[in-house]
């Protein structure tokens, strides 16, 4: 058996690239002591940066995520489409067969997005889409997918719009960092199709309703809206902003 205490006493001989290289191996295995013990033999060395710099590397961080996380969400809203398409081909637009279908995805979106909370702000409606209502009837496979995608491009248009206009109170482009990146133009292409096909917040609320679990109050405003998730960026910008200032 290793005696990690006598590997430790060595930690200091380690040169920074070895000592990071076990850092990144000791949280990829889970163990968090091992990695804080590597973190704490570590040297301390000094730099210095312009004073705009924190500001660049908070924004390029959160740019990235910001990018991937609609990548996601654009994965999501297309692959919902083809899912409803699927289902229609093959049971077509009223067959109750396989009403449970969609149900998972209707819950893990839900779940995933933190949508189970009932306080919010309604974002300014953009197209008349409305979701298919059955409050005295069941609703068909094609029906929960159809609606799947429409919320899953509320979610999708809510995120990136929310994005834009924390760069437009910083006068800042928001897609200059992205333009060359693999996957923009998919991102682009599904941005346009939820101009036409999701959810304004009033039919988000509604969908949230339809599916909400037995016993559990209505919803009156969506918990995710563009001013929320703006004021969530800049929160995490700000704080970012703070750890590159050391």
């Amino acid at each position: 058996m290793i005696d990690t205490i006598a590997l430790a006493r060595h930690y200091a001989n380690l040169t920074p690239e070895e000592r990071f290289r076990l850092i990144l191996a000791a949280g990829a295995r889970g163990d968090e002591a091992e990695r804080d013990r590597l973190v704490s033999t570590g040297q301390r060395i000094t730099l210095s940066i312009q004073d705009h710099a924190p500001y660049a590397h908070a924004f390029e961080e959160l740019s990235f995520l910001l990018f991937i996380e609609l990548l996601e969400e654009a994965a999501r809203y297309l692959e919902a489409f083809a899912r409803a398409d699927d289902v229609h081909d093959v049971i077509g637009e009223s067959d109750e067969e396989g009403v449970d279908e969609g149900e998972e995805e209707e819950a893990a979106l839900v779940e995933e997005e933190g949508l189970d909370a009932t306080e919010g702000e309604e974002s300014e409606a953009k197209q008349e889409e409305k979701p298919a209502e059955h409050e005295t009837g069941t609703r068909s496979a094609w029906e929960r997918y159809l609606d799947l995608a429409l919320a899953a491009g509320y979610v999708l248009q809510t995120k990136a719009d929310g994005w834009k206009l924390f760069c437009e109170r910083l006068t800042i482009p928001p897609f200059a960092l992205w333009e060359s990146l693999p996957g923009y133009d998919r991102l682009q292409r599904a941005l346009k199709l939820t101009e036409n096909a999701a959810f304004v917040a009033e039919g988000f609320v509604r969908w949230l309703n339809t599916i909400r679990p037995a016993g559990e109050p209505e919803r009156t405003a969506p918990p995710l809206t563009v001013e929320g998730m703006t004021a969530d960026v800049e929160k995490v910008f700000r704080q970012r902003v703070e750890w590159w200032s050391g």
